[in-house]
C-alpha cells in the first residue's frame, strides 16, 4: 500500500503568509487538493468549517503555535508508523487494502473539538484519511489511535458496500464499534478517547437501552442522532435528544467488545462480517 502523507506543515506555514483575500482560494486549491475526489464525492465543499478547522483569518498566532506543537511532536511520521501498522494487521489478516492511501493533518478549532479531546477524523472515503487536531499533550497521545480508527474505516468501505441511506442503528454501531476495538487493539483501552472512556455506569446503561430499542431504524438521517446524540443536536441548534453525545460511539465499542469474547473472532476478521450479524451475536442488548 502507498502512503501519501501530505505536507500540511509547509502548506499552513506557506498561507499564513498570504494576504487575507488569498487564503480561502489557497486552502481549496492547495491545503484540499489531494481530498478533491474525495471531496466530490461527498458533494462537500473545501471550507475549513466544513472539518472542524481553524478559520483562515485571524489565527495567525495560534496556528503557529499549533504548527509548532506538531513537529516538535513528528506528527506526520507518527501518522505515517500508524498507519503502517494497520495496514501491516490487514495484510497478515489477508484482508484487501487500499492500494493508496492519502494522509492529511489539518489544524483544529479549538471550541469545534471542545468535547472531541482536541482532535478527530474522517476516513470514511476508501484512499484518504483526514485528522483535525487541536494539538496538545492529551491529543497528541491520541493521534496513532485515530489514524488507526479511521484506517479501519477505509478498509470496511473497502471490502464492503454500504448505502447510507438504507444503513441501520445496528450496522453503524457495528461500523464506529469495530474501529475503536481494531485502534484498541494495536494501542490499548488507554489511547481511545473521551467518547468512549467518558460515558460509562448510569449513563452508558441508559444509552445502551435508549439505543438497543432503535436497532432497526433505518435512513442515516435518522440513524445518525443515536451515534452522535445530543452533540449533533447542539452542532444543528435542534432540541436536545436525551442522548449522551457520541454515545453509539461507546455503545458500539461495548457491543463488539461483546462480540468478539464471545465468539474469538478476531478483530480483523470481524470487519467483513455483516453489522447485523455482530451485533445479534454479541447479545449485548439482550
Amino acid at each position: 500500500m502507498e502512503i501519501i502523507i501530505h505536507d500540511t506543515y509547509s502548506l499552513y506555514k506557506e498561507m499564513i503568509n498570504l494576504p487575507n483575500e488569498e487564503r480561502g482560494g489557497f486552502y481549496e486549491n492547495k491545503l484540499m487538493e489531494p481530498f478533491e475526489p474525495m471531496l466530490k464525492i461527498m458533494n462537500m465543499p473545501a471550507k475549513p468549517e466544513t472539518m472542524g478547522c481553524l478559520p483562515l483569518l485571524g489565527r495567525d498566532a495560534e496556528a503557529e503555535e499549533m504548527l509548532t506543537r506538531l513537529k516538535a511532536a513528528n506528527a506526520w511520521e507518527s501518522a505515517r508508523k500508524a498507519l503502517e501498522t494497520a495496514a501491516e494487521r490487514f495484510h497478515a489478516a489477508g484482508l484487501a487494502v487500499p492500494e493508496k492511501v492519502v494522509l492529511g493533518i489539518f489544524l483544529g478549532d479549538p471550541e469545534f473539538l471542545a468535547n472531541n479531546g482536541g482532535i478527530t477524523g474522517f476516513g470514511g472515503i476508501p484512499g484518504y484519511i483526514q485528522v483535525v487536531i487541536t494539538p496538545d499533550e492529551k491529543s497528541l497521545t491520541l493521534l496513532p489511535s485515530i489514524v488507526a480508527h479511521e484506517f479501519h474505516h477505509n478498509v470496511l468501505f473497502y471490502n464492503a458496500k454500504w448505502n447510507f441511506m438504507e444503513v441501520t442503528v445496528a450496522k453503524y454501531l457495528v461500523l464506529e464499534g469495530l474501529a475503536e476495538s481494531f485502534a484498541e487493539s494495536i494501542y490499548g483501552y488507554e489511547y481511545l478517547g473521551p467518547w468512549i472512556k467518558g460515558l460509562k455506569g448510569e449513563e452508558l446503561e441508559k444509552a445502551r437501552k435508549t439505543t438497543g430499542e432503535a436497532l432497526n431504524v433505518k435512513g442515516f438521517n435518522q440513524v445518525r442522532k443515536y451515534i452522535f446524540g445530543d452533540m449533533l443536536t447542539s452542532y444543528e441548534g435542534a432540541e436536545a435528544s436525551g442522548i449522551p453525545p457520541y454515545s453509539g460511539y461507546a455503545v458500539g465499542y461495548h457491543a463488539v467488545q461483546a462480540f468478539l469474547k464471545k465468539t474469538g473472532v478476531s478483530i480483523e476478521q470481524a470487519t467483513v462480517l455483516e453489522g447485523e450479524e455482530i451485533m445479534e451475536r454479541s447479545e449485548y442488548f439482550k
